[in-house]
């Protein structure tokens, strides 16, 4: 059985406006959250910023928080949920299963991570 998923972005300027970042994708229910994430990203990239230290946190439409953090200088994601979660638990109860990538500027990572981990305020916003 597949989910058909949404997968958008923030934009990271206004030149990044131009075209709309949301796309759709299918996946097994099968799937562990690291693939559903892998196919979010394929289907919608996330911009590249100048200087390699962007902040992404990944949320979840429909769930309260974000379910983790992804840094340009990172190779994999962190995640507050079991990496092993199947796409079917993850998006448990949605009508309409959607990633979204929330922009978080050139934010220390490491911060934002841990005030996602600890249902902490987020850490400034920076540029």
């Amino acid at each position: 059985m597949l989910l058909i998923i949404t997968a958008g972005r923030d934009s990271v300027c206004a030149g990044d406006d131009c075209l709309p970042h949301m796309r759709a994708f299918s996946i097994a229910v099968s799937c562990n959250t690291l693939e559903v994430l892998v196919a979010a990203w394929r289907a919608c990239p996330l911009a590249l910023i100048a200087g390699g230290e962007a902040t992404w946190l990944i949320d979840i439409v429909g769930q309260q928080g974000s379910i983790g953090v992804m840094a340009q200088q990172w190779s994999a994601p962190r995640l507050i949920v079991p990496p092993e979660t199947s796409a079917q638990d993850l998006f448990k109860g949605s009508e309409k299963p959607s990633v979204h990538f929330r922009y978080w500027g050139q934010s220390n990572p490491d911060e934002v991570f841990e005030a996602v981990r600890t249902n902490a305020p987020l850490p400034a916003w920076l540029f």
